[in-house]
């Protein structure tokens, strides 16, 4: 028996045609939930992306599967489609959607003069909202967000607890920012002094965040010197980025854990930066580059780049420098063991 809570059901036609997948096997067998391979109850429908996943799935409890179109050896139940994945993460939200949160500002929550909402707007307690705000229709805002003065957020947006965004922020439409995030910190600028003293330059810019961006937990992403520091749409950034001042980061990009921009640096569409990148300041990133991770870019790339190690360089020229660098201890055994036989016959000769 299912122990799931059942939020709604569903056939298995009527998922299909939610993902424009294609049935295989009975179109009215009820579907109850998903799940993945491992922890799958019967009722349920998982995912069997790749051929290594066959022999888990044979031994699960599914009463479904989605697979891709590529997979002709898989002959169960299920939908075929392309793109398992995606149709996978879209089934995922339709058996699991998002809360529903009550319109109202909670009796607990600070607010500025002139503040101004939209319809649906939800405000939770020990909520602090400065003077001149504006938030846009259904925004969600969780317990515990600082929004500092004249801050502009979006239609669909929510803002996970204790997020701080500060003043003259712009936010889109849908994006989503996850707990313990700052939006517009000053950024690091310092000019030093004939003394040796750090003398703090001001940061009066501000941050502008576009559509369909998502921000994960404990980015910190600061605001511009001057003018601003950009997060295109579309754009994806996961926990503990940080991005410098005056950053431009394009549409699309997928910005991975524990990367780190340097200021003023500008970053095209479509690019990634894998975990625990380094990017320069001033220096531009082409449109869909690939950064690997740990990857330490010190220099502009053009356009299509995919570029690995420190300093970055071609993908293929980093492995074979790797490959070489591993092979170093056996060639200096038989640099040593050359040495060695060059003065032997250096003695004989002379």
């Amino acid at each position: 028996m299912n122990k799931r809570r059942r939020l709604q059901l569903a056939t298995l036609g009527e998922l299909a045609e939610l993902v424009k997948g294609k049935v295989v096997g009975d179109s009215n067998l009820e579907i109850t939930g998903v799940s993945g391979l491992e922890h799958v109850l019967p009722g349920e429908i998982s995912l069997v992306a790749s051929p290594k996943a066959i022999a888990i799935a044979k031994k699960s409890q599914a009463s479904a599967f989605i697979f891709p179109s590529s997979l002709k050896e898989f002959n169960f139940t299920g939908i075929e489609i392309d793109n398992p994945r995606l149709a996978f993460a879209q089934i995922l939200w339709y058996f699991n959607p998002k809360k529903i949160f009550a319109e109202g500002i909670h009796s607990s929550a600070v607010v500025g003069e002139g503040f101004e909402y939209g319809a649906g707007t939800h405000v939770a307690p020990l909520v602090y909202i400065g003077a001149h705000v504006k938030l846009g229709e259904r925004v969600i805002i969780h317990p515990g967000v600082v929004i500092e003065d004249d801050v502009e957020i979006g239609n669909d947006t929510e803002i996970y607890a204790n997020a701080v965004i500060c003043e003259k922020t712009v936010v889109g439409q849908r994006v989503i920012i996850h707990p313990g995030t700052v939006i517009g910190g000053d950024g690091f600028g310092f000019e030093k002094t004939s003394q040796g003293k750090h003398f703090k330059v001001p940061q009066v810019g501000r941050v502008v965040i576009q559509d369909d961006v998502e921000i994960g937990s404990n980015v910190t992403i600061d605001r511009a010197t001057t003018g601003q520091t950009l997060i295109g749409a579309g754009t994806k950034i996961d926990n503990l980025v940080q991005l410098g001042h005056n950053v431009q980061v394009g549409k699309d990009n997928i910005i991975v854990a524990m990367s780190g921009v340097a200021g003023s640096t500008h970053i095209g569409d479509r690019v990634t930066l894998a975990g625990q990148s380094g990017i320069n300041g001033h220096i531009t990133i082409g449109d869909d580059t690939v950064v690997f991770a740990r990857g330490m870019v010190i220099s502009s790339l053009p356009p299509n780049s995919v570029v690995s190690g420190q300093p970055a360089r071609p993908h293929a020229e980093d492995m074979r420098i790797q490959a070489a660098a591993g092979k170093l201890p056996e060639m200096l055994r038989t640099i040593r063991q050359l040495e060695k036989r060059l003065a032997e016959l250096e003695g004989k000769i002379n």
